[in-house]
């Protein structure tokens, strides 16, 4: 078989798991779930799944990593050079909101399921919290954030806030309740913090 098409049939392979195991996640929840039922599921040998994914955990890992490159990928998409901070970083959270709301179903079964697998001990996210600092960072050489505040220290504040937010959401079922307002209205307290001059930020 070509190494191409090699390739791609074991990423297609990753994905038919990790999919089979976002839909037994969200049903039956992430400690309920076992790898057999996820291998049963995707339709591969248990030794198969532990190819791609080595630990259960790994399967909830690999779903965030694979929502922070669609983030990034929205983001890139975007031009902002000329964007003051409050709206460079309102477009940040509608980017990282809009990955959990297109299926909020699905995005509270698997922050339920990030916190069971032991999530916040298994990683910290520094690359979200690095894109939130250089938002600042950029908002103090455009001369709308205090430059007495350190960038990487806000950034890692904001990223705390995101969670807290996160978390929030998750907690309530309430289909109507969309993660893009937790976060803006968590941003607009935490811009009150940075900024020297408030701009007004359409919504």
């Amino acid at each position: 078989m070509p190494s191409g098409r090699r390739e791609r049939k074991k990423l297609e392979t990753r994905q038919r798991i990790l999919a089979a195991a976002v839909a037994l996640f969200s049903t039956r929840g992430y400690d309920a779930t076992t790898m057999d039922e996820i291998a049963e599921s995707a339709d591969v040998a248990r030794a198969t799944v532990f190819n791609f994914f080595v630990r259960k955990s790994d399967l909830v890992l690999a779903w965030f990593s694979d929502r922070r490159a669609e983030v990034e990928g929205r983001l890139s998409g975007i031009e902002l050079a000329d964007a003051g901070t409050a709206t460079r970083l309102a477009t940040m959270i509608r980017a990282i909101a809009h990955v959990f709301d297109v299926d909020p179903r699905t995005g509270r079964a698997m922050v339920r399921a990030w916190l069971e697998a032991g999530g916040p001990l298994l990683t910290t996210d520094p690359e979200m919290s690095q894109l939130f600092a250089d938002a600042i960072r950029a908002g103090q050489l455009r001369g709308d954030v205090a430059s007495g505040v350190n960038a990487d220290h806000a950034g890692r504040i904001v990223f705390d806030a995101y969670l807290g937010s996160l978390y929030r959401w998750m907690s309530h079922d309430d289909a109507g309740t969309k993660l893009e307002a937790h976060l803006l209205a968590m941003l607009d307290v935490l811009m009150a913090g940075i900024v020297l001059a408030r701009p007004n930020r359409s919504r």
